[in-house]
């Protein structure tokens, strides 16, 4: 049977960009090269510029397939069954989840993050602003209040920025970031007048 030769780029794609995230979390952004990316996805260099002309390109597409992974789980998690208490920290916890991935994967996580940010800027700010309308409909559910909903939603979003940014490993993250979900529901329920569920 013959392949579709869509399907083949895709899967040489993807076998490229995992070839390049594992080079980027163990060398780092920096000192990683086009021929380590190569040699990791077992192709030429010529053929890895037959995809992608340069380094950024590449991280580019990476971080690019990381944000939409994110943007599926985060609206999966949003949409999932359950109380909005519930929902909220589903929905966190898939938006935070690549940065837990990425601090999980290698030391150079905090640089691979600022390098996301650096090169794919504008799609980071259009994936915040969707995300901080998702927690202030969640926050709103919760407390039955439009009222600084969009302020809160703001907020939490500073906050888990600087808890994640603080974070040395997977597990300090994760625990940082369940026990703001946890000040924050309970503060949610109690300004709603309910027990979190």
């Amino acid at each position: 049977m013959a392949r579709n030769p869509e399907t083949d780029r895709s899967d040489t794609a993807d076998q490229l960009l995992d070839a390049a995230l594992d080079q980027f979390a163990c060398h780092g952004y920096a000192k990683t090269t086009m021929s380590d990316i190569a040699t990791a996805a077992g192709l030429s260099r010529t053929s890895l510029y037959k995809h992608y002309q340069a380094k950024d390109a590449v991280f580019a597409d990476l971080s690019q397939r990381m944000n939409q992974r994110v943007v599926d789980m985060v609206t999966a998690a949003a949409t999932a069954p359950g109380s909005a208490p519930a929902r909220l920290s589903q929905v966190v916890h898939a938006r935070v989840g690549w940065v837990y991935d990425l601090l999980h994967r290698g030391p150079f996580g905090h640089e691979l993050i600022n390098e996301k940010n650096r090169i794919c800027g504008g799609h980071i700010l259009a994936t915040n602003d969707r995300f901080q309308r998702l927690l202030a409909d969640l926050v709103v559910a919760i407390t039955g209040k439009r009222d600084n909903a969009d302020t809160t939603a703001r907020l939490i979003t500073r906050a888990l920025n600087g808890v994640l940014e603080d974070a040395t490993s997977r597990e300090q993250a994760e625990a940082d970031v369940s026990h703001l979900l946890d000040l924050l529901i309970h503060g949610l329920a109690r300004q709603s007048g309910t027990a979190p569920a």
